[in-house]
C-alpha cells in the first residue's frame, strides 16, 4: 500500500514548463483537445438548495492554489499543473482553464496533490452517501489513514436580524483507516478501541506520545505497523 505521492512535482514541472514556452499556458495539445483530458465545462456552480440564501462556500480551499494532477489517459500517464479546487457541492474536483472552469472525469484522476496535501478517487463507493475522494494522510503496510470531506448545512441565528435564524454551509470531515481491500473503517472515538484495532506492539506504543486521537498520532501509528 505504499504510495509515492510527491516524486511527480519535478517531472511535471519540467514537462510543463516546456509545454509553457512552446505553445502557451496550456499548450496546443490541452486547449485544443479538452475533451480528451476528460474536462468538461461548469456554467452553475450552485443548484438546487445551495442559493444566495445560504451563507458559506462550497469550496474546500479558500483560494485556487496550482495541482498537479496524475491521470490515466495516456499507457505512461498523463500529468498536467492547474488551479484547482474541490467544490463539495458538486463532489467534483475543478479546474480553471484560460479563466474558464472546468471539472475533472473521476474515472481518469489518479491523484490530485495540492501543496503536501494529496486526494485519490474512493474506491470504495458502495456505501450510500459516500464521497467521491479521500485526502490520503498516511500510507501504511496494514491500514492507510485518509479524511473525507462533506457539506453540511446548519441553521444559525441571524447576525443582522434578531430572533431569526439562516442557513450556513458548513464543512465537515472524518478519518477513516483504509485496508489494502479498500475497506473504510470509521476511526474509533475511543483510544482504547484505536489501540485494538491498529494491534500496536508495547514498543510502538511506547512511540506515540501523547493522546493517539490526534492525528498526527494516528499518522505515526499508521506508518508503524
Amino acid at each position: 500500500m505504499k504510495k509515492i505521492l510527491f516524486v511527480i512535482f519535478l517531472l511535471t514541472s519540467i514537462s510543463y514548463s516546456q509545454v509553457q514556452r512552446d505553445t502557451g499556458p496550456l499548450g496546443n495539445m490541452l486547449s485544443n483537445n479538452i475533451d480528451d483530458f476528460a474536462l468538461q465545462r461548469i456554467d452553475k456552480v450552485y443548484a438546487g438548495e445551495y442559493s444566495d440564501k445560504i451563507r458559506g462556500d462550497v469550496y474546500l480551499f479558500d483560494d485556487w492554489p496550482t495541482c498537479v494532477v496524475r491521470t490515466n489517459l495516456k499507457e505512461e500517464g498523463l500529468n498536467f499543473s492547474l488551479p484547482c479546487n474541490y467544490n463539495l457541492f458538486t463532489d467534483k474536483f475543478e479546474m480553471k482553464v484560460d479563466n474558464e472552469v472546468y471539472f475533472l472525469k473521476k474515472e481518469v484522476i489518479l491523484e490530485v496533490i495540492k501543496q503536501e496535501q494529496s486526494f485519490i478517487p474512493n474506491p470504495n463507493m458502495t456505501t450510500p452517501g459516500s464521497k467521491n475522494y479521500v485526502e490520503v494522510l498516511a500510507n501504511g503496510n496494514k491500514f492507510d489513514l485518509v479524511r473525507i470531506y462533506e457539506l453540511k448545512i446548519k441553521d444559525v441565528q441571524s447576525s443582522t436580524s434578531l430572533g431569526l435564524y439562516e442557513k450556513k454551509i458548513a464543512i465537515k470531515d472524518e478519518l477513516y483507516f483504509m485496508t489494502d481491500t479498500n475497506m473504510l473503517i470509521e476511526v474509533p472515538n475511543s483510544k482504547k478501541k484505536i489501540y485494538k484495532l491498529l494491534e500496536l506492539t508495547p514498543a510502538e506504543k511506547d512511540q506515540i506520545s501523547g493522546n493517539i486521537k490526534r492525528v498526527e498520532n494516528l499518522k505515526k501509528a499508521v506508518e508503524m505497523i
